[in-house]
C-alpha cells in the first residue's frame, strides 16, 4: 500500500462518517423526550412496581408496626437483675483503650504484639503476630507513629501498621 492508496482510504473512512452522522442528526431519530411524571408511574406500574406518592410515605411511617408493639412489651417483660447485669456488662466492654504506637527502625513484629499486649490492645499477642505473618503485613509495616484503640479489630490494626 503506498501513499496515495492510504490517504484515499482515510479519506473514505471520514466521507462515510460524516454521511452517517448527517443522517442521524438530520433526520431528528436521536431526539428522545423524558418521559413525564405519569408516564413514569404507568410505565412502573407495568413492570410490577409499586408506585407511592411522598405523602403516602408519611402516612406509612407515622402507622406503628405490630412488631414494635410486641418488642415493647418484651423489653417490659425483662427481669430488672438482668437489665443491671447488662448494664455492668456494657460498662466494661466500651472502655476504649488507645494507646500511642511509636515504630522505631528495626523493630520486629514479636515487639509490636508485645507492646500492644502489655497496653491492653490485643488480648492475644501470639495471635495478632501469626495474622500478621500468615497475611503478609510483618513485612510492610512502617515506621512511624500510630495511633491505637482496643476496640480494633486485627485487620484494622494491620492496615494501620502498614500504611
Amino acid at each position: 500500500m503506498n501513499k496515495a492508496t492510504l490517504q484515499g482510504l482515510s479519506a473514505g473512512i471520514i466521507f462515510s462518517t460524516a454521511i452517517f452522522a448527517g443522517f442521524y442528526y438530520g433526520t431528528g431519530a436521536n431526539a428522545g423526550h423524558a418521559p413525564t411524571t405519569e408516564e413514569a408511574k404507568e410505565l412502573l406500574v407495568k413492570k410490577g412496581f409499586v408506585v407511592s406518592s411522598p405523602t403516602d410515605e408519611g402516612e406509612i411511617a407515622s402507622k406503628p408496626s405490630k412488631n414494635a408493639d410486641k418488642e415493647k412489651q418484651k423489653k417490659q417483660d425483662v427481669n430488672p437483675i438482668q437489665e443491671t447485669k447488662e448494664k455492668e456488662v456494657s460498662k466494661k466492654e466500651d472502655t476504649i483503650v488507645s494507646y500511642t504506637l511509636k515504630v522505631k527502625s528495626n523493630m520486629t513484629t514479636t515487639e509490636i504484639t508485645q507492646i500492644l499486649a502489655k497496653e491492653k490492645i490485643i488480648d492475644d499477642a501470639a495471635g495478632f503476630e501469626a495474622y500478621m505473618n500468615e497475611h503478609d503485613f510483618s513485612k510492610n509495616v512502617q515506621i512511624g507513629v500510630f495511633v491505637v484503640t482496643n476496640n480494633m479489630t486485627y485487620r484494622q490494626l494491620a492496615h494501620t501498621l502498614t500504611h
